[in-house]
C-alpha cells in the first residue's frame, strides 16, 4: 500500500510503514506464517518448504546462521525430521533481530547499536517471567522486543518524507498507531501488538498491567543508563504503582536487569525468583 502526501509539488508515494518493513525484513513477515506450522498437528515438509523455498535470499541468511549446507528440500528435511520446527522459530527470530532495528537517521545520539541493545534485553526480561503468566515464552520475548519499535519506526518513516520537521514526542502515539496497523497485518498476534499499542497507556488502563508495569520499569531504567552513561539502576527511584502492579521487589528487578545487561552478549545465567 502507497500513501499519497501532498508536498506542494509535486505530489509523491510515500511507502507506508507495511511497505517498508516488508522490503527490510523478510524474516518479520515470516514469522506469523511460521508461527501457523508450528501450531499445526502433523506440519509436513511442503509445509516448511512453502514458507522458504521462495525466497532464495531470505533461506540463504537462514541456512548460514544455522551452519547448515545444502538444498532448500534438505534444510526442509533437518528441521522436520531433526532439529524441530522450534529451532527454525529460533532461528527466524535471531535472524530477525539483525534486519529490523536500523535506524537511518540516529536522531537524537539513537544508533542501531543501543535500540537493539536495549530492545533484546528487554526481550529476554520479560520472557524471564513466564512462569508467572499464561503466555508462550516466544510470545513474551517478542513483545519485549518490539516494545521500543515505534521508534524505529518514527526513523524509517523520516527518512522516506513522513513527520517532516516532528520530533518523536509529538508523533509517538501516531507512531505506536502505524506500528500496530503494520504488525496486525504482517500477522502477528493480537497479544503482542496490543502490548505495543498500550505502551503508552496509564498502567491501570491496559490489557496486561503485568507485562506493562514489568516493561515500563526496565524501559526507563535501562533508558536513564544509556542517557547516563552510568551503572543501571544507580539512582532510579521506580514508580512504587509500577512496581505494585508486579508483586516483585525493586531489588529482585533491578538484579535481573543487570544480570541480562552483563551477559547481553553471552547466555545469561538462568534466574529464579
Amino acid at each position: 500500500m502507497l500513501i499519497e502526501k501532498d508536498l506542494t509539488q509535486p505530489k509523491v508515494l510515500i511507502p507506508s510503514l507495511h511497505d517498508l518493513l516488508a522490503e527490510s525484513s523478510p524474516t518479520l513477515v515470516l514469522l506469523p506464517k511460521l508461527e501457523i506450522i508450528v501450531n499445526k498437528q502433523e506440519p509436513t515438509l511442503e509445509d516448511i518448504l512453502a514458507i522458504c523455498s521462495h525466497d532464495q535470499e531470505l533461506l540463504g541468511k537462514l541456512t548460514r546462521r544455522s551452519g547448515f549446507e545444502g538444498s532448500s528440500e534438505d534444510f526442509a528435511k533437518d528441521i522436520l525430521f531433526k532439529k524441530g520446527l522450534g529451532f527454525l522459530k529460533s532461528l527466524a527470530i535471531r535472524t530477525m533481530n539483525q534486519e529490523i532495528f536500523t535506524l537511518p537517521l540516529g536522531l537524537k545520539g539513537m544508533t542501531t547499536g543501543l535500540i537493539k541493545r536495549r530492545s533484546v534485553i528487554l526481550a529476554r526480561f520479560l520472557k524471564h517471567f513466564s512462569p508467572d503468566l499464561d503466555r508462550e515464552p516466544d510470545d513474551l520475548y517478542l513483545a519485549g522486543l518490539l516494545y521500543n519499535f515505534h521508534y524505529v519506526a518514527y526513523e524509517q518513516l523520516v527518512n522516506v518524507g513522513h513527520f517532516e520537521g516532528q520530533d518523536f514526542e509529538d508523533v509517538s502515539t501516531e507512531c505506536l498507531k502505524s506500528t500496530g496497523e503494520a504488525f496486525s497485518a504482517i500477522g502477528f498476534n493480537p497479544y503482542i501488538v496490543g502490548i505495543l499499542e498500550d505502551s503508552e497507556k496509564q498502567i491501570f488502563e491496559t490489557k496486561n498491567p503485568f507485562e506493562q508495569a514489568l516493561l515500563k520499569i526496565a524501559n526507563g531504567t535501562l533508558e536513564q543508563a544509556e542517557q547516563t552513561n552510568g551503572l543501571l539502576g544507580r539512582k532510579v527511584k521506580v514508580d512504587r504503582t509500577l512496581l505494585d502492579a508486579t508483586g516483585y521487589s525493586e531489588r529482585e528487578i533491578l538484579s535481573l536487569l543487570k544480570d541480562l545487561s552483563k551477559n547481553y552478549k553471552g547466555t545469561s545465567v538462568p534466574w529464579q525468583r
